[in-house]
């Protein structure tokens, strides 16, 4: 029976004695995913894409057994790498030669904005393109709500956003570290969502497998409307159950859609809930942020993790025989 070597991969240069010394308090978790893919008898690593050299081979990795690393530095041909290096630059465009967690292809999708919303803009605010900072003043004359949200088209963790009136917005300067913005017309979460939250608020839900896996609340700082955990949102978790049903349908849908469409790809959409009680699809993330320790679904979710690595593995497989 085929061994198959597991890798979890980060975009920066390992330091020290640890390959996770950068992780922080969440660390416990990440052990914790290592020790349920060595569990089911795979070879599991820690990479970084400093070491990569392409066709499935890291020059450089550290092998994690029975509670412990080692330093590995001969060649290691992985089968299946978990991503977790933020962006589209890994892996290079073309490289099928491992598993990778997610495929550049669906990378992309949730790195651009824009072309989120040309696939899925059904269930998102309505969203316009802006090309340069002087085209600003003729999209907003489309936006119909009097406030506007405007975001860097690949921009993360609320970097370069403004959320406000459009008059303000008309002296909104686009930050110099990105191209390209998109408008939207602003969703007033204010009346929050029942049994979850009185306010202001983003849902995010984890999908893998199809599933929703995993569920929370974020909650903007007294004055912010950025519910970003980078911007001081306060996280809480919520039992999925609770959930809307009408935010639950926009799931079971998108969900088949990206499992057909990009391999069965693991992910969270971001949810808000307007004041008439539609939810509105902020972003899709390809890069799920772990729960803590001590929160209710941490193990359905790495389960559920471990299980799409083991589907796509065992696809791999049977695929030699056909």
């Amino acid at each position: 029976m085929e061994k198959y070597r597991v890798g979890m991969a980060f975009s920066r240069q390992f330091r020290g004695s640890s390959p996770l010394g950068h992780i922080g308090v969440k660390l416990p978790v990440y052990i914790r995913l290592l020790t349920l893919c060595e569990a089911k008898g795979w070879e599991v690593y820690v990479l970084t894409k400093k070491t990569y050299k392409g066709n499935g081979i890291f020059e450089g990795s550290w092998r994690y057994l029975d509670g412990k690393f080692e330093k590995i530095k001969t060649p290691v041909k992985i089968d299946l790498v978990y991503d977790r290096c933020a962006g589209i630059k890994f892996p290079s465009e073309g490289d099928d030669s491992l598993i990778w967690i997610n495929r550049r292809d669906f990378k992309i999708l949730c790195w651009d904005k824009w072309k989120a919303y040309r696939q899925i803009g059904k269930f998102m605010p309505k969203t316009f393109w802006v090309e340069r900072q002087e085209d600003l003043p003729a999209v907003l004359a489309k936006v119909k709500t009097e406030w506007v949200s405007l975001k860097p088209f690949n921009g993360l963790k609320g970097l370069g956003v403004f959320i406000g009136p459009k008059y303000k917005a008309q002296e909104f300067k686009f930050s110099k570290k990105f191209k390209h913005y998109i408008a939207q017309e602003f969703v007033d979460t204010s009346g929050g969502v029942p049994k979850i939250t009185k306010g202001f608020h983003d849902i995010r839900v984890a999908v893998t497998n199809q599933k929703a896996v995993w569920s929370h609340v974020r909650v903007p700082l007294k004055g912010s409307y950025l519910a970003n955990a980078a911007a001081g949102g306060i996280l809480t978790e919520v039992d999925y159950t609770l959930l809307p049903r009408s935010i639950k349908k926009i799931v079971e849908e998108i969900a088949e859609k990206f499992s057909q469409k990009y391999d069965d790809p693991s992910y969270s959409i971001d949810f808000g809930v307007g004041k008439d009680g539609t939810p509105k699809i902020f972003e899709i993330n390809d890069q799920i942020g772990f729960p803590r320790w001590e929160m209710k679904n941490r193990d359905k979710f790495l389960k559920a993790l471990v299980d799409n690595f083991e589907s796509k593995l065992n696809g791999k497989n049977r695929a030699k025989f056909l």
